[in-house]
C-alpha cells in the first residue's frame, strides 16, 4: 500500500511540476506523507518551504535523490517527508506552499502551492 501510494505520489508530482500548483490526497490513518519535486542543484536552484500548517503538519526530512542516470547536469528530485500530527481533527484540506530559487536571486524564485486533502482509507 505505501508503495503504490509513494508512486502514485510520484507521478502526481512529475506531472504537476508544469503547474505551480499541485492537489494530492493524504490517508490521515498513515504517519507520513512524501512531496517530491523535481530538483537540479547544479543550476544552484533549491526547493524550500515556505509555509505549512505547523499545528497539522511536521518537516521531517528533506533530502535530494541523484538521478538515475551519470549525465552531467541531469536533474533529479528533493524529498519532502511530513508527518501528520496525531489526535488532530483534521480539516478537509491544507496548503504547503515551497520555493524554487537561488539563493543569490531570491526575487525570481517560483513558488509552488501543494494543496494537501486530508482523506480516511474508505476514501472520505
Amino acid at each position: 500500500m505505501k508503495t503504490v501510494f509513494g508512486l502514485l505520489l510520484l507521478s502526481f508530482s512529475m506531472m504537476g511540476y508544469a503547474d505551480d500548483n499541485l492537489t494530492m490526497n493524504v490517508n490521515v490513518d498513515e504517519p507520513s506523507f512524501v512531496v517530491t519535486l523535481p530538483a537540479n542543484p547544479t543550476t544552484g536552484f533549491q526547493w524550500s518551504v515556505v509555509r505549512f500548517d505547523k499545528n497539522l503538519l511536521t518537516l521531517r526530512s528533506s533530502t535530494y535523490e541523484r538521478p538515475k542516470t551519470d549525465l552531467i547536469g541531469a536533474g533529479g528530485q528533493m524529498n519532502f517527508t511530513f508527518g501528520l500530527q496525531k489526535s488532530k481533527s483534521y480539516p478537509e484540506n491544507t496548503i504547503i506552499v515551497f520555493k524554487y530559487a537561488r539563493s543569490w536571486e531570491p526575487d525570481t524564485a517560483t513558488l509552488k502551492s501543494i494543496k494537501v486533502n486530508f482523506v480516511k482509507a474508505d476514501g472520505n
